[in-house]
């Protein structure tokens, strides 16, 4: 892995570290000082609500701004926030309108950082090389996601809400100075033919048939993610009654799953078959979802779990390299917001369905 590419996927895994610590450490502090699951709730759902409804306008932002600074802005803006917020929690009674508010920026900047490093990226590797490097960022990801979530509810518990959100902190400035050893990049030039309108992202989707096969397969990839976990979880303690630590090693396996895929498969796909590639790991995630509904031993749930975590990852680097290959650079950060927006709103809701679903079908008939 050259420097630069290095510098950008520790940088990026730092600053995806920290949200997974905020994942954990932000919706139980404000609980444990506020006593309320509403206030918890409220501002857990205003970390996530810019990156839906304030998409296009983050999309317009990264295309006619330099992306290393607005990565960098973000990161600090982060910084700043979770200061803020974990002085609120422990000084301030953790009032719900700071939280929100504070939330909402700290959303916005979340928005602004992705936005950003995925059109960024095109930057640091030639065409060619970006489905190796979608690797190592997804398989970074999955490396955050097993460690953050841990980490922070080990410094929640052992130090305080304080020092954990100053641990967030500091990757997030870590992130940050990693980023500045990276080249600036100009904004992208015009020429797309769709205009410099903020709308430019949605309109290229619409008319462009590849970019709407990917923005319908990130979309099923969110809503199999939204939608198996819950009922997965339900079944194995209701219907299997397996124990705590059974399930949890059944979860766990999703993470070995993502980083084996991610760091050893990637390398030797070829994005110029993207559309067969893509299909391939559809159709396995789709059968995945199947065997969780008929296996019952826990040894083979974690089994099919990590396929479908495996083939996850793949589809989602399949999808950015390919857009960010396709993709006019003027126009890039939109139509990832653009696309974000719209899967965004799926896992939404599929997050807000899927209980419904399972007292009206049962777990099983949900992985089904």
């Amino acid at each position: 892995m050259r420097k630069p590419l290095r510098y950008f996927v520790v940088a990026r895994a730092l600053s995806v570290l920290g949200d997974r610590v905020t994942d954990v450490v932000l919706p139980l502090a404000v609980l444990l000082a506020s006593g309320s699951a509403v206030t918890a709730g409220l501002v857990g759902a205003a970390g996530q609500l810019p990156q839906v409804v304030a998409a296009v306008q983050v999309g317009a932002l990264v295309d006619r701004r330099e992306r290393r600074g607005l990565m960098v802005a973000a990161d600090l803006v982060r910084a700043g926030v979770f200061v803020v917020i974990g002085m609120e929690v422990v000084f301030g009674g953790a009032r719900l309108v700071p939280l929100v508010l504070l939330a909402l920026v700290g959303g916005v900047g979340d928005a602004v950082f992705h936005v950003a490093a995925g059109s960024y990226l095109p930057n640091v590797v030639a065409s060619r090389d970006l489905v190796r490097a979608n690797g190592y960022v997804e398989g970074s990801d999955a490396a955050a996601t097993l460690a953050g979530p841990a980490a922070g509810g080990a410094l929640l518990q052992g130090a305080g809400p304080l020092a954990a959100f100053l641990v967030n902190v500091a990757s997030f400035v870590g992130s940050a100075l990693l980023l500045l050893r990276l080249p600036r990049n100009a904004p992208g030039e015009g020429g797309s033919g769709v205009g410099d309108s903020v709308l430019a992202g949605v309109r290229l989707v619409l008319r462009d048939r590849a970019q709407r096969v990917l923005l319908a397969g990130a979309c099923y990839m969110h809503l199999l993610a939204a939608a198996v976990f819950l009922p997965l979880l339900v079944r194995a303690d209701e219907e299997l009654g397996l124990a705590p630590v059974a399930i949890g090693l059944v979860v766990s396996a999703a993470g070995v799953g993502g980083l084996v895929s991610s760091f050893l498969l990637a390398r030797f796909l070829d994005v110029e078959r993207w559309g067969l590639l893509l299909a391939g790991v559809l159709v396995v995630n789709g059968g995945a979802a199947g065997a969780l509904a008929v296996l019952d031993e826990a040894w083979w749930l974690a089994v099919v779990v990590l396929v479908l975590d495996g083939a996850s990852a793949l589809a989602f680097v399949v999808v950015a390299a390919t857009r960010q290959r396709i993709t006019p650079d003027a126009l890039r950060g939109r139509v990832i917001a653009a696309s974000a927006a719209v899967t965004g709103a799926v896992r939404m809701l599929a997050l807000a369905g899927v209980g419904v679903l399972i007292d009206l079908v049962g777990p099983r008939g949900v992985l089904w």
